[in-house]
């Protein structure tokens, strides 16, 4: 009797685990789907910041498609501004709609290692009761029982026990998966977090780039449609004059290799290019999309953002093609190098060089610039070096030649 009263009490318990009667403490619950609620308001907040973000592309890409008036790169500016701090404040709600969905899971986690423990537990006692029931004999069973329909009744027990254990095991597998999966999704969502603070930091740099960039675009127009004009030009001149320079200049560098002469040896080989300024933060990239002034002039090299008066040092040995100074570029020098290749240093603040110099991998040329309104800073929005590679006076992506 006492036997079959043990084996009854079991069989709800189990029943009871299977069926989900064991709830989570309310506390638990509630905090789960509250989480959810506020992720849900994060998502509509998203969505309605994505389509005021579309109203100002489209804005963007309406100016772009007009005339080339300062008044309209200056709307250009102007609107990216606005659209850039709107995708600001997008990436700063992605980040917290991140951090919800870690904290939901970091509670649905919980909440899977309590039932784990709970359905492991069950198992262990279903075990232990049905071990003692077979430990007691099937004949003192039998015999120990006043009525002997009770045994039956106890064997029946016995195998709706073995059906409750196998599926709890079942449920046990399930448990275990789905907290294997909320745990990777959680690994997921800590790796996607990162990201989105490093793309809050680079847009926030791209905001002040590009609040910078109007201020600057209007100082160097000095705020008139016929000075604007006249910088277009000045800046395709610029552009015209180094590409045909550079043709001529590494035809008499080649030249020099061809003859067999000392340069020869020092220019054997492929060019590859070292970091002319040691650990910048790339603030611009090739042909970057986000670079403020590109509907003007496609961005031809690499923004490396560094202290104003950071040394600049020669990617590789090669000759100096000019020191001069250029209304985009401000004080920039060029090296002419073997294989058709170039490269080029703008916003400098001072240059340690003179033309037709011979310079070897790592000399110091000159010094970073580009603070907008300092010596030599050109067209620039801050402190940085503009690097580019060039093959055949034409433009290259830098990536392309630059080792560590």
């Amino acid at each position: 009797m006492k036997l079959m009263m043990r084996a009854t009490i079991l069989t709800l318990v189990i029943s009871l685990a299977v069926s989900g009667g064991f709830a989570l403490p309310s506390a638990l619950a509630n905090e789960i789907d509250k989480i959810g609620s506020d992720i849900e308001n994060k998502s509509a907040e998203i969505d309605g910041i994505r389509k005021k973000i579309d109203q100002y592309q489209d804005r963007i890409d309406s100016y772009e498609g007009s005339q080339q008036t300062l008044a309209n790169e200056i709307a250009i500016l102007e609107n990216r501004v606005k659209k850039t701090e709107l995708d600001i404040q997008q990436t700063e709600l992605e980040v917290d709609k991140v951090e919800l969905e870690l904290e939901k899971t970091d509670a649905e986690i919980i909440k899977a290692e309590e039932e784990l423990k709970r359905s492991k537990e069950m198992i262990r006692i279903v075990l232990q009761e049905m071990y003692v029931f077979d430990d007691a004999g099937t004949l003192e069973v039998m015999f120990g029982n006043d009525v002997f329909s009770e045994f039956f009744d106890q064997v029946q027990y016995l195998e709706t026990l073995q059906g409750d254990i196998s599926t709890q095991v079942d449920n046990v597998y399930v448990l275990q998966a789905q907290l294997d999966d909320q745990r990777a999704q959680q690994t997921d969502r800590k790796t996607r977090l990162l990201g989105l603070r490093e793309d809050l930091q680079t847009t926030m740099r791209r905001l002040e780039a590009e609040q910078v960039a109007k201020d600057t675009l209007l100082a160097q127009a000095q705020s008139s449609e016929a000075n604007f004009r006249v910088l277009m030009r000045e800046l395709r001149e610029e552009q015209q004059y180094i590409q045909g320079q550079i043709f001529r200049l590494q035809e008499k560098l080649q030249n020099r290799i061809d003859d067999g002469g000392e340069d020869a040896i020092i220019f054997d080989g492929p060019t590859v290019l070292s970091w002319p300024v040691a650990g910048p933060i790339i603030t611009a990239t090739f042909h970057d999309p986000t670079y403020p002034f590109r509907h003007l002039f496609e961005h031809s090299g690499l923004d490396m953002a560094i202290a104003q008066g950071t040394t600049v040092r020669a990617a590789a040995p090669g000759y100096v093609a000019w020191a001069r100074t250029g209304r985009s570029y401000g004080n920039y020098i060029m090296i002419v190098h073997a294989n058709g290749v170039a490269t080029l240093y703008a916003h400098l603040s001072r240059m340690d060089v003179e033309t037709d110099q011979f310079v070897q991998r790592g000399q110091p040329i000159g010094l970073s610039g580009g603070a907008p309104g300092t010596q030599g800073a050109g067209l620039s929005t801050g402190p940085h070096l503009h690097f580019e590679a060039r093959v055949d006076g034409i433009p290259n992506n830098p990536y392309n030649f630059l080792v560590n």
